[in-house]
């Protein structure tokens, strides 16, 4: 009879423990060397990289797309255009300055990032009464969920 409760009380215990966190089932991914390579699978690391003048293309999930000759007006919004076939209107997308090289009286933030068929559109918007100017080059990291 004791052993037939520490056995339930085992049992109940179990059940109510928490789920185990879950594992990587690539080739030797139960080695801690290959933790990276591992990691490496389950998060999509920046797959596509592009420079040049608005619009760009780059065909990836994410990546660092460097727009030159950008002028945003003070207190203004401009439009940088990715094109990229891998985006939908239902792709939810996310986007980052990453270098910036405009006036430094100039405030430049992204306003919105709207995916839509094949076009991913990122506003950036000045904060600032000076317009940054023609020559300035700005790095956006993205990042698009399918």
């Amino acid at each position: 009879m004791l052993r037939l409760l520490i056995a339930l009380a085992l049992a109940a215990m179990a059940a109510t423990a928490a789920p185990a966190a879950p594992r990587f089932t690539g080739p030797n991914c139960a080695e801690a060397s290959q933790l990276l390579p591992c990691l490496n699978q389950a998060v999509p690391g920046v797959s596509g990289v592009g420079s040049g003048a608005t619009p760009l293309t780059i065909n990836a999930n994410s990546g660092v797309a460097t727009f030159t000759g950008v002028t945003v007006a003070g207190v203004a919004t401009g439009a940088l255009v990715l094109n990229n076939n891998l985006v939908t209107a239902a792709s939810q997308c996310v986007a980052s300055i990453v270098s910036d090289n405009s006036a430094a009286a100039s405030f430049p933030y992204i306003r919105s990032v709207v995916p839509t068929a094949g076009v991913l559109t990122i506003n950036i918007s000045n904060a600032a009464a000076a317009t940054s100017t023609g020559s300035s080059t700005f790095g956006i990291a993205f990042f698009c969920y399918q």
